[in-house]
């Protein structure tokens, strides 16, 4: 039998795989936008960094904590930042572990929205009700990742 003048291989690079590769992907570009939203917010009580939600785009609700009651050590900074810090990033991985990213690549439906419900959020974002100008945590957000 007589060699064909080239060779070659079929690779089978299937639907599913790559779309399992983008929701790896994702998956990842979630955490580190969570990473660095946590990290450019301020925290007093810990209320607002463990008020951020990542949630498919268009869907409602998300977490919302009260800082007016927080324990009294809490509002008087003996708990540590990096507590705050580890429960808010625990969170935020726990919404993107509940989020089917596969199929929401599939449907070609994978919008999520960075969210935070804090009472204070608007405070904290603008400075507004207070005598000083917002930290602006979602701009910041969306100038990095925007």
């Amino acid at each position: 039998m007589a060699r064909p003048p080239y060779t070659q291989v079929t690779l089978q690079a299937t639907k599913d795989r790559i779309t399992q590769v983008a929701a790896e992907q994702l998956e990842d570009r979630l955490q580190f936008i969570g990473n660095y939203a946590v990290a450019v917010s301020p925290v007093d009580t810990g209320a607002y960094v463990e008020s951020f939600s990542l949630v498919p785009a268009g869907s409602g609700g998300g977490r919302m904590k009260k800082s007016d009651v927080r324990t009294a050590s809490v509002r008087e900074g003996t708990a540590a930042r990096e507590d705050f810090a580890s429960r808010a990033k625990e969170n935020l991985y726990s919404d993107i572990a509940k989020m089917n990213l596969q199929q929401m690549l599939e449907d070609g439906n994978a919008r999520v929205t960075l969210r935070n419900r804090s009472p204070h959020a608007i405070d904290v974002e603008y400075g507004e009700n207070w005598s000083r100008d917002g930290y602006h945590v979602f701009a910041k957000v969306r100038r990095k990742f925007g």
